[in-house]
């Protein structure tokens, strides 16, 4: 079974998506549901169709998202060391062949947003980087070929 992590923003967003989608299924489909099966023949009712099959799917989307909060683990700063990169951490990176500087904020899933430097734990540069130090070169494989990354700087990410 895959474990996931979270910091406690991600928790709770991941919280709040649920107990909206448990509204949503409950409610709105269930108002479309009952609403459709006023229309006759459910054999040949194509709204009630359409409404069942968005309630199927919610209940996945419900189910994925119970799975992931059932089996997560909420880090918090204080468990983890300052030295290293690990989840919950802003990392000031250098290309070692083109000198290009970035900053990546590493997070659980469902709290990336790759346009603010965001990324999950689960990828390929996180995954490269994690445990590392201030000053290490870590080899990092992309789609796009093998990269050369030096860790200039590790911080905890304050929102």
């Amino acid at each position: 079974m895959p474990q996931y992590y979270f910091t406690e923003k991600g928790y709770h967003k991941l919280k709040d998506e649920m107990d909206a989608l448990e509204k949503h299924i409950k409610q709105d489909i269930a108002k479309e549901i009952a609403a459709a099966r006023e229309h006759g023949d459910l054999k040949e009712n194509a709204e009630y169709a359409a409404a069942k099959e968005k309630q199927e799917m919610s209940m996945v989307k419900l189910g994925q998202l119970q799975d992931r909060l059932t089996n997560g683990t909420v880090v918090r700063k204080e468990d983890l060391p300052k030295d290293k990169i690990t989840l919950g951490k802003r990392v000031r990176t250098k290309d070692a062949d083109s000198g290009d500087e970035r900053e990546y904020t590493i997070l659980g899933e469902g709290e990336t947003d790759i346009d603010k430097g965001i990324i999950s734990y689960q990828s390929p540069i996180a995954r490269a980087l994690i445990h590392h130090k201030e000053g290490d070169v870590v080899e990092v494989q992309l789609p796009r070929g093998m990269k050369k990354l030096k860790v200039l700087k590790i911080e905890f990410f304050e929102d």
